[in-house]
Parts: structure tokens; C-alpha cells; sequence
């Protein structure tokens, strides 16, 4: 019998243990505390020290609610041995908090929630600032006009802060005039609060009041060549982009020498077909064509014009 005592004692000092759920506590929330014993040792009463002045005597798992954050040395002591552990317990309001959205505001990128834009504006997107408690998996829903434009999941963790745009699926369109709604539904997890809308208007295009070059000169290029170009036109200011094709390369910002009136340079691809290019302006996102155009000639070589250039315009 003495025996058997010996080696019970000897076999739990060395694997009793004593496992903490969740691995994490917090304050506020029940810590679920379990005294593992090997196999074949008899179970027994457990006196449970917590560590925070509390004693309980109990079986082998107990709860208990920590009320302060610290760190605290467990230890449950049975009829053969004593176990101890040793964990920190963290706010409940941290972190280790349950996730939730605690806050959500729509606004457009200059923080309005109230949007005009003309006819065929683009890149328009809608953001959503999310204030976050806890670590989770969001999943939501950008909805225009009552149309979902996308659902989406995004790890959250750590309680912060984070910015979404409905950018992730497509620009919010500009064709429809009149009034838009966008909307955020959040689908998991629950809240308490009703998701704020924001409004956008689409306006008729000024097309009539966009960029244009009119003139142009040389108004004649070749494969291969580097040109500076004068251009002249209406609308024309400092932030206007040219464009001549995808032959037909800028390779320097539009310089003005008074209102209206700029010089660029381009380099045309040695590859580049013969042919008429419209130029095309270039402005907050939104292009306008001609009515000057630029002419690519068919390439020079040592025995004349090459037949190979002479194709249409690309």
C-alpha cells in the first residue's frame, strides 16, 4: 500500500496540470480553470487557490471572475500533489473584447455625405470608416439603389479602426442622371444601430466647357522621331493630359507660353502606321476629342518611304 501511495505521488508531481479557458481571460467574464490528473490516479477534493485571495474547494474544473487585470499564479492542491499555472488576465474592454462594430460613418473622399457630379464622371467611390472592439470576421455588403454591388469578408482583430471603399468591386456609376443612394450592410456581426446612406447626383455633362486642342503644329510626324509640338485650343491649362495613341508616346508635361497656347513633346513609336491621330484631352477623368489631328507619315528608309508603314491609323 505504500507502494502505490509512493508512486501515485510520484506520478502526479510530475503530470498534473492545470489547463486555462479561454487561454486569454478577461476581466468581467468567467475563467474556466481544469486540473488535469494522469491516468489511474483517483480523483479527489481540490482546494483552489486563485491567486486574487479567493480559495474555493471544488472537483477537478471550477470557474472563477477576475475583476482586475494582473497577472495571477493559479494553484490546485489534491490529495497526492499540487499543480499551479500561472496566466494574465486582460481588460474585457480591449482587445480580447467580443467583436462588434461600435461605430460606422459613409462619406464621400472630401468627407461630405451629399455628392453633385456631372454625367460620366469617373473614378467615384464611397468609403466607410469602421471603429471596431475585439478580433473578428466582418462581412458586408456595398448596395446601390437597393442593388448589391458586392459582398465581401475582411479579417478585423485587435480593436481599431479601418477605412473600406466600394472601389474593392467597381467605380459607382455616373451614366443614370438624377439621384443615387449607397448604402453599407453589415451581415456579421450584429448591430445595434441603422447604417447611415449616403446621396450622389448625377448632373448633365458639360461637354461643351471640356478641353480641346484645335490647332496643332507641325501637324506631321514620322517613325522614330522626337517632336516638340505647339497646340492651341480652348480650355486649355496647367493639369490638361494630351493624348495621341497608343504609337505616339508623351514624353513631357504640357508647358504653357500664355492661356490656351502650350508646346509638349512626343516620340513617335518606330513601329507606328501611317495615319491620322485624333488628340484627345485629358481632365479629371474625363477625355475630349480633337478637332486638330496629328498625321504619322510612312517611314523614310534609305531607299524611299517604307511600303510596311504605309497602313492605316492605329
Amino acid at each position: 500500500m505504500r507502494f502505490l501511495c509512493a508512486l501515485l505521488l510520484s506520478f502526479a508531481a510530475f503530470a498534473q496540470t492545470i489547463s486555462v479557458v479561454p487561454g486569454l481571460p478577461t476581466t468581467g467574464a468567467p475563467t474556466t480553470l481544469i486540473l488535469r490528473l494522469p491516468v489511474g490516479v483517483p480523483a479527489s477534493p481540490v482546494t483552489w487557490q486563485f491567486g486574487d485571495g479567493q480559495t474555493v474547494i471544488g472537483g477537478l474544473i471550477t470557474t472563477h471572475l477576475y475583476k482586475q487585470v494582473g497577472t495571477y499564479t493559479v494553484t490546485a492542491g489534491g490529495q497526492f500533489a499540487t499543480a499551479s499555472t500561472q496566466f494574465r488576465v486582460v481588460s474585457g474592454l480591449g482587445p480580447a473584447a467580443p467583436f462588434a462594430i461600435s461605430l460606422l460613418r459613409l462619406r464621400w473622399e472630401d468627407g461630405r455625405t451629399d455628392l453633385s457630379v456631372t454625367q460620366g464622371f469617373t473614378p467615384l467611390a464611397a468609403y466607410a470608416d469602421l471603429k471596431y472592439e475585439g478580433t473578428g470576421l466582418l462581412q458586408a455588403q456595398w448596395v446601390l439603389d437597393g442593388v448589391i454591388l458586392g459582398t465581401f469578408v475582411r479579417q478585423l482583430g485587435f480593436a481599431g479602426q479601418t477605412t473600406l471603399d466600394t472601389g474593392m468591386f467597381l467605380p459607382l456609376p455616373t451614366t443614370e442622371l438624377g439621384e443615387h443612394l449607397v448604402s453599407f450592410r453589415i451581415l456579421t456581426p450584429g448591430t445595434t444601430f441603422q447604417s447611415p446612406t449616403l446621396r450622389y447626383y448625377v448632373r448633365a455633362g458639360e461637354g461643351d466647357s471640356l478641353p480641346r486642342v484645335e490647332e496643332i503644329s507641325p501637324a506631321t510626324v514620322r517613325p522614330g522621331e522626337e517632336v516638340e509640338l505647339r497646340v492651341a485650343g480652348r480650355g486649355l491649362v496647367p493639369g490638361v493630359r494630351l493624348y495621341f495613341g497608343r504609337d505616339v508616346a508623351v514624353v513631357s508635361k504640357l508647358r504653357f507660353s500664355e492661356p490656351g497656347h502650350g508646346m509638349v513633346k512626343v516620340f513617335v513609336s518606330p513601329t507606328a502606321k501611317a495615319g491620322v491621330r485624333e488628340i484627345q484631352t485629358v481632365t479629371k477623368g474625363r477625355r475630349a476629342h480633337g478637332p486638330a489631328r496629328l498625321q504619322v507619315l510612312p517611314r523614310l528608309t534609305k531607299r524611299g518611304i517604307d511600303p510596311a508603314s504605309d497602313g492605316g491609323a492605329s
